[in-house]
Protein backbone atom coordinates (compact mmCIF):
# COMPACT_ATOMS: atom_id res chain seq x y z
CA UNK A 1 0.00 0.00 0.00
CA UNK A 2 1.09 3.72 -0.94
CA UNK A 3 1.66 6.52 1.31
CA UNK A 4 1.53 9.92 0.39
CA UNK A 5 3.70 12.28 2.56
CA UNK A 6 6.19 15.51 2.18
CA UNK A 7 9.39 14.20 0.72
CA UNK A 8 12.23 15.33 3.03
CA UNK A 9 15.66 17.27 1.88
CA UNK A 10 17.57 14.18 2.15
CA UNK A 11 15.37 12.23 -0.49
CA UNK A 12 15.72 15.00 -2.97
CA UNK A 13 18.38 13.45 -4.59
CA UNK A 14 15.57 10.55 -6.36
CA UNK A 15 14.23 14.07 -8.14
CA UNK A 16 16.50 13.22 -10.89
CA UNK A 17 15.12 9.88 -11.60
CA UNK A 18 11.77 11.05 -11.23
CA UNK A 19 12.33 14.17 -13.65
CA UNK A 20 13.52 11.23 -16.34
CA UNK A 21 10.45 9.49 -15.84
CA UNK A 22 8.15 12.07 -16.01
CA UNK A 23 9.58 12.51 -19.93
CA UNK A 24 6.72 11.40 -22.03
CA UNK A 25 7.47 9.05 -25.48
CA UNK A 26 5.03 8.01 -27.87
CA UNK A 27 3.95 4.14 -27.45
CA UNK A 28 6.51 2.17 -29.64
CA UNK A 29 9.30 4.91 -29.54
CA UNK A 30 12.64 4.12 -27.71
CA UNK A 31 13.06 6.26 -24.28
CA UNK A 32 15.96 9.39 -24.70
CA UNK A 33 19.36 9.29 -22.95
CA UNK A 34 19.39 9.97 -19.36
CA UNK A 35 22.08 12.43 -20.20
CA UNK A 36 18.75 14.10 -21.88
CA UNK A 37 17.99 15.53 -18.33
CA UNK A 38 21.61 17.44 -17.95
CA UNK A 39 20.56 19.99 -20.33
CA UNK A 40 19.72 23.28 -18.45
CA UNK A 41 16.12 23.27 -19.49
CA UNK A 42 15.20 20.22 -17.51
CA UNK A 43 18.23 20.75 -14.65
CA UNK A 44 15.80 24.02 -13.41
CA UNK A 45 13.44 21.52 -12.81
CA UNK A 46 15.75 19.80 -10.14
CA UNK A 47 19.15 21.75 -9.54
CA UNK A 48 19.44 22.78 -6.06
CA UNK A 49 15.67 22.00 -5.12
CA UNK A 50 15.09 23.00 -1.79
CA UNK A 51 15.37 26.60 -1.83
CA UNK A 52 12.97 28.79 -0.53
CA UNK A 53 9.10 28.37 -2.26
CA UNK A 54 10.09 25.03 -3.43
CA UNK A 55 7.77 22.62 -2.28
CA UNK A 56 7.95 18.50 -3.19
CA UNK A 57 5.62 15.36 -2.11
CA UNK A 58 5.94 11.50 -2.41
CA UNK A 59 4.86 8.65 -2.82
CA UNK A 60 6.21 5.67 -0.56
CA UNK A 61 5.58 2.09 -0.28
CA UNK A 62 7.33 -0.34 2.05
CA UNK A 63 11.14 1.64 2.30
CA UNK A 64 10.81 2.77 -1.23
CA UNK A 65 10.24 6.48 -2.48
CA UNK A 66 8.13 5.05 -5.75
CA UNK A 67 6.77 8.93 -7.06
CA UNK A 68 6.91 12.34 -6.69
CA UNK A 69 5.52 15.62 -7.51
CA UNK A 70 6.92 18.61 -6.86
CA UNK A 71 6.56 22.40 -7.80
CA UNK A 72 8.90 25.58 -7.81
CA UNK A 73 8.96 29.13 -9.25
CA UNK A 74 10.95 28.97 -12.56
CA UNK A 75 10.42 29.79 -15.75
CA UNK A 76 10.15 26.94 -17.45
CA UNK A 77 8.21 24.62 -20.29
CA UNK A 78 5.04 25.13 -18.16
CA UNK A 79 5.51 29.07 -17.48
CA UNK A 80 2.23 30.73 -16.53
CA UNK A 81 3.33 34.25 -15.10
CA UNK A 82 5.54 35.76 -12.41
CA UNK A 83 4.72 34.19 -8.78
CA UNK A 84 2.83 30.94 -10.35
CA UNK A 85 5.01 27.55 -9.38
CA UNK A 86 5.52 25.35 -12.38
CA UNK A 87 4.83 21.85 -11.35
CA UNK A 88 5.62 18.30 -12.05
CA UNK A 89 4.67 14.83 -11.40
CA UNK A 90 6.32 11.42 -12.10
CA UNK A 91 5.33 7.68 -11.08
CA UNK A 92 8.10 4.75 -11.46
CA UNK A 93 6.84 2.09 -14.37
CA UNK A 94 5.73 -1.07 -12.43
CA UNK A 95 3.55 1.59 -9.63
CA UNK A 96 1.52 3.31 -12.45
CA UNK A 97 -2.32 2.88 -13.26
CA UNK A 98 -3.49 2.72 -9.64
CA UNK A 99 -4.44 6.42 -8.78
CA UNK A 100 -0.68 7.50 -7.35
CA UNK A 101 -0.64 10.38 -10.36
CA UNK A 102 -3.86 11.84 -8.45
CA UNK A 103 -2.83 10.82 -4.92
CA UNK A 104 0.50 13.15 -5.49
CA UNK A 105 -0.95 15.73 -7.01
CA UNK A 106 -3.80 16.29 -4.40
CA UNK A 107 -1.54 16.47 -1.92
CA UNK A 108 0.86 18.74 -3.89
CA UNK A 109 -2.70 21.48 -4.71
CA UNK A 110 -3.38 21.42 -1.20
CA UNK A 111 0.39 22.72 0.14
CA UNK A 112 0.34 24.96 -2.19
CA UNK A 113 -2.97 26.67 -1.38
CA UNK A 114 -1.76 26.12 2.02
CA UNK A 115 1.50 28.34 1.23
CA UNK A 116 -1.02 30.80 -0.82
CA UNK A 117 -0.04 30.47 -3.97
CA UNK A 118 -2.20 31.73 -6.51
CA UNK A 119 -2.45 28.90 -8.97
CA UNK A 120 -0.43 26.44 -10.58
CA UNK A 121 1.17 25.30 -13.78
CA UNK A 122 2.35 22.49 -15.69
CA UNK A 123 3.18 21.67 -19.54
CA UNK A 124 1.76 18.89 -21.41
CA UNK A 125 2.05 17.32 -24.38
CA UNK A 126 -1.47 17.28 -26.31
CA UNK A 127 -0.61 13.55 -27.07
CA UNK A 128 -0.11 11.99 -23.48
CA UNK A 129 -2.73 10.54 -21.79
CA UNK A 130 -2.00 12.64 -18.77
CA UNK A 131 -3.54 15.67 -20.30
CA UNK A 132 -6.91 14.04 -19.55
CA UNK A 133 -6.29 13.84 -15.77
CA UNK A 134 -4.88 17.45 -15.33
CA UNK A 135 -8.30 18.32 -16.68
CA UNK A 136 -10.12 16.56 -14.42
CA UNK A 137 -8.39 18.08 -11.61
CA UNK A 138 -9.34 21.08 -12.85
CA UNK A 139 -6.11 22.67 -15.38
CA UNK A 140 -7.17 24.50 -18.16
CA UNK A 141 -4.86 25.22 -21.24
CA UNK A 142 -3.57 28.42 -20.76
CA UNK A 143 -1.00 28.83 -23.62
CA UNK A 144 0.41 26.31 -26.07
CA UNK A 145 1.18 25.43 -29.35
CA UNK A 146 0.30 22.24 -32.01
CA UNK A 147 2.53 19.79 -29.78
CA UNK A 148 2.15 21.02 -26.16
CA UNK A 149 -0.30 22.60 -24.18
CA UNK A 150 0.36 24.80 -20.98
CA UNK A 151 -1.98 24.32 -18.37
CA UNK A 152 -3.15 26.37 -15.09
CA UNK A 153 -5.25 25.59 -11.85
CA UNK A 154 -6.14 28.76 -9.72
CA UNK A 155 -5.85 28.11 -6.28
CA UNK A 156 -8.93 29.47 -3.78
CA UNK A 157 -12.22 27.25 -4.95
CA UNK A 158 -15.92 28.61 -4.72
CA UNK A 159 -15.52 30.55 -1.39
CA UNK A 160 -12.64 33.26 -1.58
CA UNK A 161 -13.07 33.72 2.21
CA UNK A 162 -13.53 30.18 3.07
CA UNK A 163 -10.70 28.92 0.68
CA UNK A 164 -8.08 31.68 1.44
CA UNK A 165 -8.37 31.77 5.09
CA UNK A 166 -10.27 32.74 8.04
CA UNK A 167 -9.17 34.86 11.06
CA UNK A 168 -8.49 32.96 14.08
CA UNK A 169 -12.04 34.21 15.78
CA UNK A 170 -14.18 33.56 12.57
CA UNK A 171 -12.83 30.03 12.40
CA UNK A 172 -12.92 29.28 16.24
CA UNK A 173 -16.83 30.62 15.96
CA UNK A 174 -17.90 28.38 13.35
CA UNK A 175 -16.13 25.27 14.99
CA UNK A 176 -17.79 25.95 18.25
CA UNK A 177 -21.14 26.42 16.51
CA UNK A 178 -20.52 22.55 15.22
CA UNK A 179 -18.74 21.37 18.02
CA UNK A 180 -21.72 22.89 20.90
CA UNK A 181 -25.04 22.10 18.34
CA UNK A 182 -27.58 19.53 19.27
CA UNK A 183 -27.39 15.82 18.02
CA UNK A 184 -23.61 16.94 16.99
CA UNK A 185 -21.89 17.39 20.48
CA UNK A 186 -20.32 14.35 21.65
CA UNK A 187 -20.32 12.79 18.34
CA UNK A 188 -17.60 15.15 17.06
CA UNK A 189 -13.98 16.21 17.13
CA UNK A 190 -11.86 18.96 16.36
CA UNK A 191 -9.19 18.50 14.03
CA UNK A 192 -6.01 20.54 12.63
CA UNK A 193 -4.06 23.37 13.25
CA UNK A 194 -6.91 25.37 14.79
CA UNK A 195 -7.34 22.90 17.49
CA UNK A 196 -4.84 24.04 20.10
CA UNK A 197 -5.67 27.59 19.96
CA UNK A 198 -8.86 26.97 20.90
CA UNK A 199 -8.19 24.58 23.44
CA UNK A 200 -5.77 27.23 24.92
CA UNK A 201 -8.03 30.17 24.45
CA UNK A 202 -5.06 32.56 22.35
CA UNK A 203 -5.48 33.84 18.96
CA UNK A 204 -3.57 32.09 16.68
CA UNK A 205 -2.51 34.83 14.57
CA UNK A 206 -3.10 33.59 11.08
CA UNK A 207 -5.75 32.61 9.02
CA UNK A 208 -7.39 29.15 8.88
CA UNK A 209 -8.44 28.18 5.33
CA UNK A 210 -10.85 25.18 6.92
CA UNK A 211 -12.47 23.42 10.26
CA UNK A 212 -11.82 20.17 10.30
CA UNK A 213 -14.08 17.68 12.17
CA UNK A 214 -13.73 14.16 12.05
CA UNK A 215 -17.27 12.44 12.83
CA UNK A 216 -17.69 8.36 13.29
CA UNK A 217 -18.81 6.71 9.88
CA UNK A 218 -22.09 5.94 11.60
CA UNK A 219 -22.67 9.40 12.58
CA UNK A 220 -22.92 11.28 9.18
CA UNK A 221 -26.46 11.07 8.65
CA UNK A 222 -26.86 13.05 11.98
CA UNK A 223 -24.44 15.66 10.47
CA UNK A 224 -26.60 15.91 7.50
CA UNK A 225 -29.86 16.07 9.52
CA UNK A 226 -28.30 19.44 11.44
CA UNK A 227 -26.82 20.76 8.11
CA UNK A 228 -30.17 20.55 6.29
CA UNK A 229 -31.68 21.83 9.41
CA UNK A 230 -30.00 24.74 9.90
CA UNK A 231 -29.92 25.34 5.57
CA UNK A 232 -26.39 24.60 5.42
CA UNK A 233 -26.80 21.30 3.53
CA UNK A 234 -25.11 21.91 -0.08
CA UNK A 235 -25.75 18.62 -2.54
CA UNK A 236 -22.51 19.56 -4.79
CA UNK A 237 -20.86 19.75 -1.27
CA UNK A 238 -21.51 16.09 -0.51
CA UNK A 239 -19.16 13.10 -1.41
CA UNK A 240 -22.53 11.15 -1.59
CA UNK A 241 -23.43 12.98 -4.67
CA UNK A 242 -19.72 12.50 -6.66
CA UNK A 243 -20.16 10.85 -9.67
CA UNK A 244 -16.62 9.04 -9.13
CA UNK A 245 -18.46 7.80 -6.10
CA UNK A 246 -20.02 4.89 -7.72
CA UNK A 247 -19.99 2.25 -4.36
CA UNK A 248 -21.44 5.28 -2.53
CA UNK A 249 -19.27 4.73 0.39
CA UNK A 250 -19.19 7.72 2.71
CA UNK A 251 -16.27 10.06 2.57
CA UNK A 252 -18.12 13.24 4.03
CA UNK A 253 -19.50 16.87 3.31
CA UNK A 254 -18.39 20.19 3.40
CA UNK A 255 -20.67 22.97 4.38
CA UNK A 256 -20.13 26.80 5.03
CA UNK A 257 -20.88 27.84 8.13
CA UNK A 258 -20.47 31.73 8.95
CA UNK A 259 -18.66 31.71 6.20
CA UNK A 260 -15.73 29.39 7.15
CA UNK A 261 -15.27 26.09 5.13
CA UNK A 262 -15.88 23.09 7.48
CA UNK A 263 -15.28 19.56 6.32
CA UNK A 264 -16.57 16.53 8.00
CA UNK A 265 -14.46 13.43 7.83
CA UNK A 266 -15.83 10.30 9.04
CA UNK A 267 -13.52 7.43 10.17
CA UNK A 268 -13.61 4.10 11.97
CA UNK A 269 -11.66 1.87 13.03
CA UNK A 270 -11.04 -1.63 12.41
CA UNK A 271 -9.40 -3.26 15.93
CA UNK A 272 -6.34 -0.80 16.05
CA UNK A 273 -6.02 0.29 12.79
CA UNK A 274 -7.92 4.00 12.04
CA UNK A 275 -9.75 4.47 9.02
CA UNK A 276 -9.99 8.49 8.41
CA UNK A 277 -12.11 9.39 5.19
CA UNK A 278 -12.47 12.61 3.41
CA UNK A 279 -13.55 13.68 0.18
CA UNK A 280 -11.79 16.30 -2.69
CA UNK A 281 -14.23 18.25 -4.46
CA UNK A 282 -14.34 20.32 -7.17
CA UNK A 283 -16.52 23.19 -5.97
CA UNK A 284 -13.66 23.40 -3.51
CA UNK A 285 -10.40 21.85 -4.80
CA UNK A 286 -11.37 21.78 -8.30
CA UNK A 287 -11.42 18.33 -8.40
CA UNK A 288 -13.03 15.60 -7.37
CA UNK A 289 -11.37 12.67 -5.66
CA UNK A 290 -12.36 10.15 -2.52
CA UNK A 291 -9.50 9.85 -0.03
CA UNK A 292 -8.53 7.22 2.71
CA UNK A 293 -5.72 7.40 5.04
CA UNK A 294 -5.36 4.72 7.24
CA UNK A 295 -3.00 4.80 10.65
CA UNK A 296 -2.28 1.28 11.67
CA UNK A 297 -1.51 0.58 15.53
CA UNK A 298 -3.37 3.01 17.13
CA UNK A 299 -5.99 3.62 19.82
CA UNK A 300 -8.78 5.62 19.92
CA UNK A 301 -7.97 7.06 23.64
CA UNK A 302 -4.70 8.06 22.11
CA UNK A 303 -6.12 10.45 19.07
CA UNK A 304 -9.87 11.81 20.64
CA UNK A 305 -10.64 13.56 24.06
CA UNK A 306 -13.05 15.53 25.64
CA UNK A 307 -11.57 19.14 26.56
CA UNK A 308 -12.94 21.71 28.91
CA UNK A 309 -12.20 25.61 27.13
CA UNK A 310 -11.60 28.25 28.68
CA UNK A 311 -15.12 29.86 28.90
CA UNK A 312 -16.65 27.06 29.90
CA UNK A 313 -17.75 25.28 26.56
CA UNK A 314 -16.94 21.16 26.68
CA UNK A 315 -15.91 20.11 23.40
CA UNK A 316 -14.68 16.72 21.40
CA UNK A 317 -10.69 17.61 20.25
CA UNK A 318 -8.30 15.77 19.06
CA UNK A 319 -5.34 15.13 21.63
CA UNK A 320 -3.19 17.66 21.45
CA UNK A 321 -0.41 14.52 20.97
CA UNK A 322 -2.01 13.49 18.02
CA UNK A 323 -1.96 17.12 16.23
CA UNK A 324 1.63 17.55 17.41
CA UNK A 325 2.72 14.36 15.87
CA UNK A 326 0.85 15.29 12.38
CA UNK A 327 1.82 18.91 12.28
CA UNK A 328 5.47 17.91 13.17
CA UNK A 329 5.35 14.98 10.41
CA UNK A 330 4.04 17.88 7.61
CA UNK A 331 7.28 19.72 8.42
CA UNK A 332 5.24 23.13 6.95
CA UNK A 333 6.48 26.35 8.03
CA UNK A 334 2.85 27.33 9.46
CA UNK A 335 2.61 24.52 11.57
CA UNK A 336 5.75 25.10 13.57
CA UNK A 337 3.47 27.80 14.97
CA UNK A 338 0.83 25.29 16.34
CA UNK A 339 3.62 22.66 17.66
CA UNK A 340 5.10 25.76 19.65
CA UNK A 341 1.53 26.61 20.86
CA UNK A 342 1.45 22.90 21.84
CA UNK A 343 4.24 22.85 23.59
CA UNK A 344 3.62 26.05 25.66
CA UNK A 345 0.09 24.10 26.61
CA UNK A 346 1.73 21.22 27.51
CA UNK A 347 1.35 17.13 26.58
CA UNK A 348 2.38 13.46 27.46
CA UNK A 349 5.51 12.60 26.02
CA UNK A 350 4.37 9.26 26.07
CA UNK A 351 1.39 9.21 24.37
CA UNK A 352 2.98 11.56 22.01
CA UNK A 353 5.58 8.86 20.93
CA UNK A 354 2.61 6.35 20.79
CA UNK A 355 0.61 8.16 18.16
CA UNK A 356 4.07 9.39 16.57
CA UNK A 357 4.85 5.74 15.77
CA UNK A 358 1.40 5.18 13.95
CA UNK A 359 1.37 7.94 11.89
CA UNK A 360 5.04 7.49 10.55
CA UNK A 361 3.11 4.04 9.20
CA UNK A 362 0.41 6.08 7.47
CA UNK A 363 -0.62 5.51 4.05
CA UNK A 364 -3.08 7.72 1.98
CA UNK A 365 -5.06 5.95 -0.62
CA UNK A 366 -7.01 7.85 -3.45
CA UNK A 367 -10.25 5.32 -3.99
CA UNK A 368 -11.45 6.97 -6.58
CA UNK A 369 -11.27 10.09 -8.72
CA UNK A 370 -13.40 12.03 -10.89
CA UNK A 371 -13.23 11.55 -14.96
Amino acid sequence: MSRIREMLPGEYGLLDEFLYQAIHTEPGEPRPPRSVTAGPALRAYVEGFGRTGDVAVCAEEGDEVVGAAWARLMRGYGFAGDGVPELAVSVLPGHRGRGLGTALLSSLIERCSELGCPALSLSVQRSNPAARLYERLGFREVSGDDGEAVMALPLGGCDEGARGGAPFEQARAAALRVLTAPGLAGRSWLQGGLGPWVASGRDSGRLHGDVDVSVRLGDMPAVRAWLAAEGLYEPTLDSLNLECNESQGDFGAHAIVDGVLVSFCPFRFEGRELRQRNAALAATDGFDALLEAVVPGVAEGDLFEVRALPGGAVIGCAALESVRAAKVASGREKDAHDVAEIDRIGYDPARYARVAAAYAAMRIECVAHGE
